[in-house]
């Protein structure tokens, strides 16, 4: 029983009784029924119907209030308020979310507040949310078994997701602090993009710019290049990762004529890259303004089209990026209002280091790939007649480039098992076929000890029917040893013993990155 169920039981019983007396009292003068009169029922009668309109009442003002909240928040801000806290919500105000719902935990979707940014999808281990025309639907709510990652992960405040029926705590998201002005608490360091919390891509390039503006008005009216310490800081601007928050930042500040460095570890514009061929990226949210310099206007554009327009951008103010170049350190001097930024770059493995009066991170959230430390890992090599390249390889950007390959794929999470299906099947949601045998590649997926427990259902059901079918060999509790020009030596994970020499073309190591979080704090900035 509710409290308020328990309440209104109170009430009617001293109605009743108080009534009964004054019924009594007028008893010759009155026909009783049940030992009340007939205005004594009708009395009894109005005030149950009054006190029901009241709670009716009281109830429906809450759950407005409740979900205007989340409904009409400011999509702008990360600021989270406490009537938008997740700790903060009581379990009676999320039951109020889904009145009509099941009473198993479950999530539930406020399609006004998605921004389509696939972190609720992504975090699921389930497969109870997928990504419907842009915004997240919840697709099999009876498979959920209260994984509250989907809540935690949701950018948007207030959330857009909400699980229903839950008794978990709902943990803040972490991430790192910044103003109004995506400055971190370090004076000068600016962070910008999916690292801030907000996967996305046209907030990520609004960002760019609107960072740009804010450090040409604060640097204005200074020698760029000395910044009034006999020449310190060789480049106004340091901007690291060259995603579409960094790529948007580089153009910017060409254009407002700062001196810059631009780095990425990988190439330019890399994350999309890795995206699937011929993948619609939806530009969201639709009312939200575009002050960037890449084009980010309209719904959304296909991957090759994007990638395309951008580079166009970056070739026509002349922007020059120092790729295959991994920042190491960011160090804010005590001689002056400058940093000094260390780099080692892939191929030489030499060491560099820039200075540079503000420094911007537009360094993604996932952080740099895993090495598997390995003898051969950094091997190049030429396959069929083509230039040279990474026989070790951190990511499947397109599976349609590799046929009648031999491939190992090592990991055992989502983006190993959907590579090492991909490389032999064509997919139609959660349907597939296999390649024609002039399209077939011989895969070996390695697992060290097994599959990922958040593997999604979908996944390993068609990992499965590709082994059934012999079009996938796993090998479990198994590493790489070493690595050579056509083959690679396999080892058991736990005795390092020799355990099978496969021939081999490529790798794909798809064993994680590790998040930016050390490098964000040993800046000096906070992750909370």
């Amino acid at each position: 029983m509710k409290r308020t169920h328990l309440i209104i039981a109170v009430a009617s019983l001293v109605l009743v009784v108080a009534l009964w007396f004054v019924a009594a009292s007028l008893a010759p003068r009155q026909t009783l029924y049940g030992g009340l009169s007939v205005p004594a029922w009708g009395g009894i009668a109005v005030a149950l119907l009054l006190a029901g309109a009241l709670w009716t009442l009281r109830d429906t003002w809450r759950e407005r209030n409740l979900i205007s909240g989340y409904a009409n928040g400011d999509t702008a801000t990360e600021q989270v308020t406490a009537k938008a806290a997740p700790e903060r919500i009581s379990q009676d105000d999320r039951q109020r979310l889904d009145p009509d719902g099941p009473d198993y935990p479950h999530p539930i979707i406020f399609p006004e507040r998605c921004i389509g940014c696939y972190a609720c999808v992504e975090a699921c281990p389930h497969g109870v949310l997928q990504i419907i025309k842009g915004i997240s639907a919840v697709v099999a709510r009876d498979q959920c078994m209260e994984d509250t990652a989907c809540e935690v992960e949701c950018p948007v405040n207030p959330k857009a997701c909400i699980v229903i029926g839950t008794t978990k705590r709902i943990p803040k998201r972490k991430v790192p602090a910044r103003n109004a002005e995506f400055m971190t608490d370090v004076p000068g360091c600016f962070i910008i993009g999916d690292v801030s919390g907000t996967p996305l891509i046209k907030n990520a390039a609004n960002e760019g710019a609107n960072v740009i503006a804010h450090i040409k008005d604060e640097l204005n009216g200074t020698n760029p290049a000395t910044n009034g310490n006999g020449n310190k800081a060789k480049y106004d601007v340091a901007i690291i990762g060259m995603g579409p928050a960094g790529v948007s930042a580089a153009i910017a500040a060409a254009r407002a004529n700062l001196s810059y460095v631009a780095i990425e570890q990988d190439k330019i514009l890399s994350t999309i890259e890795a995206y699937p061929a011929n993948k619609y990226v939806f530009f969201k949210p639709d009312s939200m303004k575009s002050t960037s310099p890449i084009n980010v206007e309209g719904e959304g554009k296909q991957r090759e089209m994007i990638l395309s327009s951008w580079k166009e951008a970056l070739e026509a103010e002349k922007v020059q990026v120092n790729e295959e170049e991994s920042c190491k350190a960011v160090k804010p001097m005590e001689d002056g209002d400058y940093f000094t930024v260390k780099t080692v770059q892939r191929l030489s493995g030499s060491e560099v280091e820039y200075t540079a009066r503000r420094v911007i991170l537009g360094i993604g959230n996932r952080g740099t790939p895993m090495k598997l430390g390995v003898k051969g890992e950094d091997m190049r090599v030429e396959r069929d007649g083509i230039a040279t390249q990474d026989k070790v390889q951190y990511k499947l950007a397109d599976p349609r480039a590799y046929m009648q390959r031999r491939v190992i794929i090592v990991g055992a999470g989502n983006s190993a098992i959907e590579a090492a299906v991909d490389l032999v099947c064509y997919r139609d949601g959660d349907q597939i076929t296999f390649r024609p045998e002039a399209e077939m590649n011989e895969v070996t997926l390695v697992i060290r000890s097994d599959l990922k427990n958040d593997l999604k259902f979908g996944n390993k059901r068609q990992l499965y029917t590709c082994i059934d079918e012999g079009k996938i060999k796993v090998f479990f509790g198994t590493g790489i040893k070493e690595i050579s020009d056509n083959e690679v030596v396999l080892m058991s994970a736990r005795s390092k013993e020799e355990r099978a020499r496969i021939p081999n073309d490529y790798i794909f190591a798809m064993i994680g990155g590790d998040r930016p979080t050390k490098f964000l704090e040993a800046i000096g900035i906070k992750i909370g």
